[in-house]
Protein backbone atom coordinates (compact mmCIF):
# COMPACT_ATOMS: atom_id res chain seq x y z
CA UNK A 1 0.00 0.00 0.00
CA UNK A 2 1.67 3.55 -0.93
CA UNK A 3 2.00 6.18 1.23
CA UNK A 4 -0.36 9.21 0.37
CA UNK A 5 3.03 10.80 -0.21
CA UNK A 6 3.86 8.36 -2.75
CA UNK A 7 0.59 8.32 -4.13
CA UNK A 8 0.59 11.86 -4.77
CA UNK A 9 3.80 11.71 -6.21
CA UNK A 10 2.30 8.56 -8.38
CA UNK A 11 -0.65 11.01 -10.07
CA UNK A 12 1.15 13.77 -10.45
CA UNK A 13 4.29 12.51 -12.39
CA UNK A 14 1.20 10.74 -14.98
CA UNK A 15 -0.62 13.82 -14.93
CA UNK A 16 2.71 15.33 -15.94
CA UNK A 17 2.93 13.02 -18.98
CA UNK A 18 -0.99 13.79 -20.30
CA UNK A 19 -1.63 15.51 -23.26
CA UNK A 20 -5.23 15.76 -24.96
CA UNK A 21 -3.80 17.32 -28.21
CA UNK A 22 -1.23 14.65 -28.70
CA UNK A 23 -2.27 13.18 -32.61
CA UNK A 24 -5.02 10.33 -32.63
CA UNK A 25 -2.43 7.91 -33.15
CA UNK A 26 -0.81 8.55 -30.25
CA UNK A 27 -3.73 8.79 -27.32
CA UNK A 28 -4.06 5.14 -27.24
CA UNK A 29 -0.73 4.91 -25.97
CA UNK A 30 0.24 8.13 -23.80
CA UNK A 31 -3.33 9.09 -22.56
CA UNK A 32 -5.81 6.28 -22.41
CA UNK A 33 -3.39 3.51 -21.24
CA UNK A 34 -1.74 5.32 -18.69
CA UNK A 35 -4.63 6.30 -16.90
CA UNK A 36 -6.76 2.88 -17.16
CA UNK A 37 -3.18 1.55 -15.49
CA UNK A 38 -3.68 3.79 -12.81
CA UNK A 39 -7.44 3.11 -12.22
CA UNK A 40 -6.92 -0.31 -13.01
CA UNK A 41 -9.55 -0.68 -16.03
CA UNK A 42 -9.87 -3.55 -18.56
CA UNK A 43 -11.12 -1.27 -21.42
CA UNK A 44 -11.17 2.69 -22.28
CA UNK A 45 -12.40 4.69 -24.27
CA UNK A 46 -12.10 8.70 -25.32
CA UNK A 47 -14.75 10.05 -27.69
CA UNK A 48 -14.67 14.11 -28.63
CA UNK A 49 -17.64 15.74 -29.52
CA UNK A 50 -18.67 19.38 -30.56
CA UNK A 51 -21.88 20.83 -31.77
CA UNK A 52 -22.25 21.35 -35.34
CA UNK A 53 -25.29 24.76 -36.12
CA UNK A 54 -26.45 23.74 -32.85
CA UNK A 55 -26.41 20.27 -32.61
CA UNK A 56 -24.28 17.72 -30.50
CA UNK A 57 -22.26 15.44 -32.47
CA UNK A 58 -19.34 12.84 -32.52
CA UNK A 59 -15.96 13.58 -33.63
CA UNK A 60 -13.92 10.68 -33.24
CA UNK A 61 -13.18 7.56 -30.91
CA UNK A 62 -10.21 6.07 -29.50
CA UNK A 63 -10.36 3.04 -27.49
CA UNK A 64 -8.42 0.41 -25.86
CA UNK A 65 -9.63 -3.41 -25.85
CA UNK A 66 -12.49 -2.49 -27.32
CA UNK A 67 -13.99 -4.18 -30.68
CA UNK A 68 -14.41 -1.96 -34.02
CA UNK A 69 -17.65 -2.99 -34.65
CA UNK A 70 -18.84 -1.50 -30.94
CA UNK A 71 -17.65 2.02 -32.18
CA UNK A 72 -19.69 1.83 -35.22
CA UNK A 73 -22.58 0.52 -33.45
CA UNK A 74 -22.19 3.46 -30.55
CA UNK A 75 -22.45 6.12 -34.18
CA UNK A 76 -25.04 4.30 -35.94
CA UNK A 77 -27.10 3.57 -33.36
CA UNK A 78 -26.72 4.49 -30.08
CA UNK A 79 -25.20 7.57 -29.91
CA UNK A 80 -28.99 9.38 -30.15
CA UNK A 81 -29.58 7.70 -26.20
CA UNK A 82 -25.78 8.58 -24.71
CA UNK A 83 -26.92 10.83 -21.31
CA UNK A 84 -23.80 12.81 -22.71
CA UNK A 85 -24.95 14.70 -25.69
CA UNK A 86 -27.05 16.52 -22.85
CA UNK A 87 -23.65 17.51 -21.55
CA UNK A 88 -22.68 19.36 -24.75
CA UNK A 89 -24.99 22.30 -24.51
CA UNK A 90 -23.89 23.17 -20.87
CA UNK A 91 -20.80 24.93 -19.58
CA UNK A 92 -19.25 22.63 -17.47
CA UNK A 93 -17.18 24.58 -14.57
CA UNK A 94 -15.42 21.46 -13.54
CA UNK A 95 -15.09 17.47 -14.72
CA UNK A 96 -18.38 15.33 -14.38
CA UNK A 97 -18.05 12.67 -12.17
CA UNK A 98 -21.13 11.04 -11.79
CA UNK A 99 -22.21 7.56 -11.84
CA UNK A 100 -24.69 7.01 -14.48
CA UNK A 101 -25.33 3.27 -13.59
CA UNK A 102 -26.37 4.95 -9.76
CA UNK A 103 -28.08 7.96 -10.91
CA UNK A 104 -29.77 6.81 -14.36
CA UNK A 105 -28.45 9.95 -15.58
CA UNK A 106 -25.21 11.76 -16.50
CA UNK A 107 -26.56 15.02 -15.55
CA UNK A 108 -28.08 16.98 -12.85
CA UNK A 109 -30.32 19.20 -15.51
CA UNK A 110 -33.21 20.93 -13.66
CA UNK A 111 -35.81 19.64 -15.63
CA UNK A 112 -39.64 18.51 -14.75
CA UNK A 113 -40.75 14.98 -13.82
CA UNK A 114 -41.82 13.85 -17.27
CA UNK A 115 -38.86 14.53 -18.52
CA UNK A 116 -36.56 13.47 -16.10
CA UNK A 117 -38.03 9.87 -16.34
CA UNK A 118 -37.54 10.33 -20.26
CA UNK A 119 -33.96 10.68 -19.91
CA UNK A 120 -33.82 7.70 -17.05
CA UNK A 121 -35.54 5.53 -19.90
CA UNK A 122 -33.12 6.44 -22.33
CA UNK A 123 -30.04 5.67 -20.65
CA UNK A 124 -31.78 2.50 -19.10
CA UNK A 125 -32.27 1.39 -22.65
CA UNK A 126 -28.80 2.35 -23.56
CA UNK A 127 -27.07 0.54 -20.69
CA UNK A 128 -29.48 -2.64 -22.14
CA UNK A 129 -28.41 -2.26 -25.45
CA UNK A 130 -25.15 -1.25 -25.66
CA UNK A 131 -23.03 -0.81 -22.42
CA UNK A 132 -24.07 -4.38 -21.04
CA UNK A 133 -23.85 -6.75 -24.18
CA UNK A 134 -20.08 -5.08 -24.94
CA UNK A 135 -19.18 -5.86 -21.29
CA UNK A 136 -18.84 -2.20 -19.99
CA UNK A 137 -20.29 -3.03 -16.67
CA UNK A 138 -18.53 -0.96 -13.91
CA UNK A 139 -18.02 2.34 -14.93
CA UNK A 140 -15.66 5.49 -13.83
CA UNK A 141 -15.40 8.17 -15.97
CA UNK A 142 -15.26 12.13 -16.53
CA UNK A 143 -15.34 14.60 -18.93
CA UNK A 144 -13.37 17.77 -19.75
CA UNK A 145 -14.27 20.82 -21.96
CA UNK A 146 -12.41 23.28 -23.74
CA UNK A 147 -12.80 26.86 -24.13
CA UNK A 148 -14.96 26.59 -27.06
CA UNK A 149 -17.66 24.41 -25.96
CA UNK A 150 -15.97 21.06 -27.10
CA UNK A 151 -15.83 18.10 -25.11
CA UNK A 152 -13.86 14.71 -24.89
CA UNK A 153 -15.17 12.28 -22.71
CA UNK A 154 -13.07 9.04 -20.96
CA UNK A 155 -14.50 6.03 -20.21
CA UNK A 156 -12.91 3.68 -18.11
CA UNK A 157 -14.78 0.34 -17.57
CA UNK A 158 -14.48 -3.38 -16.01
CA UNK A 159 -16.44 -6.45 -16.92
CA UNK A 160 -19.24 -7.74 -14.36
CA UNK A 161 -17.40 -10.71 -12.73
CA UNK A 162 -14.40 -8.16 -11.86
CA UNK A 163 -14.81 -5.76 -8.79
CA UNK A 164 -16.20 -2.73 -8.67
CA UNK A 165 -14.05 0.72 -8.88
CA UNK A 166 -13.28 1.58 -5.28
CA UNK A 167 -12.72 5.04 -3.76
CA UNK A 168 -8.84 4.72 -4.02
CA UNK A 169 -9.61 4.53 -8.30
CA UNK A 170 -12.14 7.73 -7.63
CA UNK A 171 -9.95 9.52 -6.38
CA UNK A 172 -7.18 9.04 -8.32
CA UNK A 173 -9.45 9.72 -11.65
CA UNK A 174 -10.69 12.55 -9.61
CA UNK A 175 -7.16 13.94 -9.46
CA UNK A 176 -6.29 13.14 -13.58
CA UNK A 177 -9.46 14.38 -14.29
CA UNK A 178 -9.07 17.68 -12.89
CA UNK A 179 -5.63 18.24 -14.37
CA UNK A 180 -6.97 17.51 -17.90
CA UNK A 181 -9.87 19.98 -17.60
CA UNK A 182 -7.35 22.58 -16.56
CA UNK A 183 -5.54 21.79 -19.54
CA UNK A 184 -8.23 21.98 -22.45
CA UNK A 185 -9.34 25.23 -20.55
CA UNK A 186 -6.07 26.25 -21.92
CA UNK A 187 -6.48 25.53 -25.46
CA UNK A 188 -7.47 28.12 -27.91
CA UNK A 189 -10.82 28.09 -29.50
CA UNK A 190 -11.80 24.88 -31.57
CA UNK A 191 -12.28 21.19 -30.32
CA UNK A 192 -8.91 19.43 -30.28
CA UNK A 193 -9.46 16.69 -32.55
CA UNK A 194 -7.12 13.50 -31.96
CA UNK A 195 -5.56 13.87 -35.44
CA UNK A 196 -3.70 16.88 -34.66
CA UNK A 197 -6.32 19.32 -35.99
CA UNK A 198 -8.47 21.80 -34.90
CA UNK A 199 -12.50 21.55 -36.03
CA UNK A 200 -14.03 25.25 -35.87
CA UNK A 201 -16.92 25.50 -34.10
CA UNK A 202 -19.30 28.03 -36.51
CA UNK A 203 -22.47 29.11 -35.09
CA UNK A 204 -24.48 29.27 -38.75
CA UNK A 205 -28.08 30.28 -39.40
CA UNK A 206 -30.68 27.45 -40.52
CA UNK A 207 -30.34 28.79 -44.06
CA UNK A 208 -26.60 29.05 -44.50
CA UNK A 209 -26.75 25.29 -42.75
CA UNK A 210 -28.66 24.13 -45.57
CA UNK A 211 -26.63 26.09 -48.24
CA UNK A 212 -23.61 24.79 -46.80
CA UNK A 213 -25.07 21.45 -46.48
CA UNK A 214 -26.05 21.53 -50.05
CA UNK A 215 -23.14 22.68 -51.57
CA UNK A 216 -21.24 19.84 -49.76
CA UNK A 217 -23.06 17.19 -51.54
CA UNK A 218 -21.46 18.84 -55.22
CA UNK A 219 -24.94 21.09 -55.69
CA UNK A 220 -24.41 24.12 -58.37
CA UNK A 221 -25.69 27.41 -56.89
CA UNK A 222 -28.11 27.65 -59.82
CA UNK A 223 -29.07 23.88 -58.39
CA UNK A 224 -28.99 24.71 -54.41
CA UNK A 225 -31.33 28.12 -55.11
CA UNK A 226 -34.19 25.90 -57.22
CA UNK A 227 -33.79 23.17 -54.42
CA UNK A 228 -34.58 25.75 -51.58
CA UNK A 229 -36.33 28.38 -53.98
CA UNK A 230 -34.23 31.44 -53.18
CA UNK A 231 -32.24 33.42 -55.98
CA UNK A 232 -28.59 32.42 -56.94
CA UNK A 233 -27.46 35.87 -55.75
CA UNK A 234 -28.81 34.69 -52.16
CA UNK A 235 -27.30 31.63 -52.07
CA UNK A 236 -23.66 33.56 -53.40
CA UNK A 237 -24.79 35.85 -49.94
CA UNK A 238 -24.75 32.70 -47.86
CA UNK A 239 -21.61 31.10 -49.15
CA UNK A 240 -19.48 34.34 -48.86
CA UNK A 241 -20.24 34.49 -45.43
CA UNK A 242 -20.26 30.11 -44.53
CA UNK A 243 -16.55 30.76 -46.33
CA UNK A 244 -15.87 33.69 -43.97
CA UNK A 245 -16.93 31.67 -40.79
CA UNK A 246 -15.21 28.95 -41.86
CA UNK A 247 -12.23 30.53 -43.16
CA UNK A 248 -12.28 28.36 -46.42
CA UNK A 249 -11.85 29.81 -50.03
CA UNK A 250 -13.31 26.92 -51.82
CA UNK A 251 -16.75 24.58 -51.92
CA UNK A 252 -13.97 21.72 -51.33
CA UNK A 253 -12.06 22.72 -48.48
CA UNK A 254 -15.73 23.80 -46.97
CA UNK A 255 -16.93 20.34 -47.87
CA UNK A 256 -13.60 18.75 -45.94
CA UNK A 257 -14.34 20.87 -42.87
CA UNK A 258 -18.09 19.84 -42.57
CA UNK A 259 -17.06 16.35 -42.95
CA UNK A 260 -14.86 16.75 -40.48
CA UNK A 261 -17.40 17.91 -37.63
CA UNK A 262 -20.16 15.32 -38.68
CA UNK A 263 -16.86 12.83 -38.44
CA UNK A 264 -19.38 10.00 -38.84
CA UNK A 265 -18.11 8.79 -42.17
Amino acid sequence: MLSAVDELDRVADLCGRLDLAVPKSDLASRVLEPIAGLVGAETASLRCFGLASGEPTPLAIVSIAIPGGVREAYLDRYFGLDPIRRLLTRRLARPLFDDPARRGEWSSDEVGAAKREVYREEFRRYRREFLLPNHFYHHLGFCVQDSSGGMAALDFHRPQKAPQFGALERARARVVAGYLHAQAGRHEAGVVVPDGSKVPQVALTSREAEVADAVAIGLSNKQVAESLGISVRTVENHLRSIFAKYDVASRTALAAKLRASAALS
